[in-house]
C-alpha cells in the first residue's frame, strides 16, 4: 500500500481524530488510528467506546487498497515536526509503516486491523440540518452549566429537546440551569435525548473550524447521536436517564427586574472574585432604586465594594442577595450583548438572567443562603 498526502492537511486531521483515541485502555488496539484506504480517499478512525470520530483527506500516488493500525500518539508527534510539504507512506504485508518527507525517513511497526473493535454504524432515526453558528450558539450557552458530578451521570451532558419548529438545548448542574432555544425545520416526531458533555465539547472544537454558513446534519436515534460536518463524523452514546423538569426551576412570575449594563456588571464582577476566591466565591449583591452594590470579603485578604448604575424594569424591593461569582461570570461572560436583565423575587428564590433583546436564553442560578450581607 503505498499514498502520498501533503502534511498541513494531514495534522488537521489526526489533531480531530486523536481526540477520540483514549490514552489507556484495557483494549491495546484502541490506542492506534484506524487508517482504511479507499481509492483517493484516506479515512482515519479513532474510537474510544463512547464515541468515535472520523476524518478523511484525498491522496495521491496511490498504490492498493488496505487498512492498518498505527500509534496514534507516535504519529501525531510524527507528522507534528514535519513541516509544509508533501509526506509518502508505504505499507508492507507485516505492516511495517515508512513514512517519507523531503529530509525525513521514519520507520514504524504497524499492526493489523482484526483486533480493532468494530466501529459504530450509524443508526437511522431522526434527522434535522442546522446551520455552524446556530449550533455554536446553542453549545456555548449551555455548556457551562454541565455538571461534573459523575453520581449523577444525567447532569454529565445537554439535554437535546425539540418541540415543534423548536430545538432546545438545556443544562444544570443543580446550582444553575441554562435554557437555550433556537427554531428549525419541524422533525417527524420529537426528540428528548441527552448528549455527553465530552462529545458536545468536541463538537463545539470542530465547529470554530467551520465556516458559521455550513451546514450540519445530526442524526438522533434511541441510544446514538451523529454529527456529520463536511468530511467529519462524530458517532456517540447517548446518556441513560431521565433528566429533572426544568420548567419547574424556572420562576413562573418576577417580581423584580432591573436592566444593566454588561460590560460593567463584568468588570465588578471579575474585581469582586479576587477577594470572593479567598472565601468560598461568595460574593454579595445589594439592589436599590437604582444602584447595584457589590460585596465581597475574605478573613485575612480584606474587603470589595463597587456600586453600578442601573435601570429598574419592575418592582421597587430592596434586595440583598449572596452568589457564586464564579457562576455569574459564567453567564456574563457567555453574552457579547451591551445590556442583562436580572429578575428575582427574594433573597431565596432562583434568579433569572437573561440577555438584551433575545429571548431564545434564560439562565437561572440559586442564591446562596447567608445571613451576613455586610462587607
Amino acid at each position: 500500500m503505498e499514498f502520498s498526502c501533503p502534511s498541513k492537511e494531514l495534522k488537521k486531521v489526526l489533531t480531530i481524530v486523536e481526540k477520540s483515541v483514549p490514552q489507556k485502555s484495557s483494549i491495546a488496539s484502541l490506542q492506534n488510528f484506524y487508517v482504511l484506504l479507499e481509492g483517493n480517499t484516506l479515512k482515519f478512525r479513532g474510537n474510544n467506546l463512547e464515541m468515535g470520530i472520523e476524518n478523511q483527506l484525498p491522496v495521491s500516488a496511490v498504490k492498493e487498497q488496505g487498512s492498518f493500525l498505527v500509534q496514534a500518539k507516535t504519529l501525531s508527534g510524527i507528522v507534528s515536526k514535519i513541516e509544509d510539504e508533501t509526506i509518502n507512506f508505504t505499507v508492507d504485508d507485516q505492516q511495517k509503516i515508512t513514512i517519507k518527507g523531503e529530509k525525513v525517513d521514519f520507520d514504524l511497526l504497524g499492526a493489523s486491523t482484526q483486533d480493532y473493535p468494530v466501529f459504530p454504524n450509524i443508526e437511522s432515526g431522526q434527522t434535522l440540518q442546522i446551520k455552524a453558528e446556530d449550533l455554536v450558539s446553542l453549545i456555548k450557552h449551555t455548556l457551562i452549566s454541565v455538571s461534573y458530578d459523575e453520581t449523577k451521570q444525567f447532569l454529565n451532558g445537554i439535554l437535546m429537546k425539540s418541540e415543534g419548529d423548536k430545538l432546545c438545548f438545556v443544562s444544570t448542574d443543580g446550582y444553575r440551569l441554562s435554557v437555550k432555544n433556537q427554531v428549525i425545520t419541524p422533525l417527524e416526531m420529537d426528540i428528548s435525548s441527552i448528549v455527553p458533555y465530552k462529545t458536545i465539547s468536541e463538537v463545539q472544537r470542530i465547529l470554530s473550524t467551520c465556516s458559521p454558513s455550513s451546514t450540519i446534519d445530526i442524526t438522533i436515534s434511541e441510544k446514538q447521536i451523529v454529527f456529520k460536518f463536511d468530511d467529519i463524523v462524530i458517532i456517540s452514546r447517548l446518556i441513560q436517564g431521565q433528566f429533572p423538569d426544568y420548567n419547574q426551576v424556572c420562576p413562573k412570575q418576577i417580581e423584580n427586574s432591573i436592566k444593566i449594563n454588561r460590560e460593567d456588571f463584568l468588570q465588578a464582577s471579575e474585581r469582586a472574585s479576587i477577594i470572593a476566591a479567598v472565601s468560598n466565591n461568595v460574593a454579595r449583591l445589594e439592589f436599590s432604586t437604582n444602584q447595584l452594590t457589590m460585596y465581597a470579603n475574605a478573613k485575612g485578604m480584606g474587603d470589595f465594594q463597587e456600586s453600578i448604575d442601573i435601570d429598574r424594569e419592575q418592582g421597587d424591593t430592596e434586595l440583598k442577595i449572596a452568589f457564586n461569582i464564579r457562576l455569574l461570570l459564567d453567564v456574563i461572560k457567555v453574552s457579547s450583548a451591551q445590556y442583562l436583565h436580572i429578575g428575582f423575587n427574594n433573597e431565596l428564590s432562583p434568579c433569572q438572567i437573561t440577555i438584551e433583546n433575545d429571548d431564545s436564553f434564560k439562565y437561572i442560578i440559586m442564591p446562596i443562603r447567608t445571613t451576613d450581607y455586610q462587607a
